[in-house]
């Protein structure tokens, strides 16, 4: 008898465990999915356009940092974007909030450049940035110098 009262216990207490275990797994994955429409809800996007670009030149990479205005968070968003077909990039998903951002043109533009911004709940903002001339890198455009030395004229110093 003792053994069917233990038994039984046993069973009761496996059912009850794994009872839990679903649940918790359960409100656990309904309060990330929460948290995850709540984070969309609360996001909005920006767009940065960029001027003074010739047709001919090629898409650059830029690189990309937002850092929160009340220094709470620093690389909120920290990644290399390349420009589009019309030189802009788009970012989605960035929480609403104000920002400092900086952006690094890795290509054939060297621009770096530090701007704020404010970021609105489900709002797409609009940034034109105008990019500094320059041009691609031409071997036949190369002029070195040219010196004569006159070995004569070197001297050798003391460091007394």
């Amino acid at each position: 008898m003792k053994q069917i009262i233990s038994f039984v216990a046993l069973l009761l207490t496996a059912f009850g465990s794994f009872a839990n275990d679903h649940d918790g797994k359960a409100a656990t994955q309904a309060a990330a999915t929460s948290a995850a429409s709540a984070k969309v809800m609360n996001a909005g996007a920006v767009r940065f356009q960029f001027t003074n670009i010739n047709a001919q030149d090629h898409t650059d990479s830029v690189l990309v940092i937002f850092d929160r205005f009340d220094h709470t968070g620093a690389g909120v968003i920290y990644q290399v974007y390349a420009a589009d077909q019309q030189n802009g990039i788009d970012i989605s998903a960035i929480p609403a909030g104000k920002y400092f951002v900086t952006i690094q043109c890795m290509g054939l533009h060297h621009d770096r450049l530090e701007k704020t911004i404010t970021i609105k709940k489900q709002k797409n903002e609009k940034v034109n940035i105008a990019l500094s001339a320059s041009e691609l890198f031409s071997r036949d455009n190369v002029v070195i110098p040219v010196t004569h030395t006159k070995l004569s004229d070197l001297s050798i110093l003391s460091g007394k």
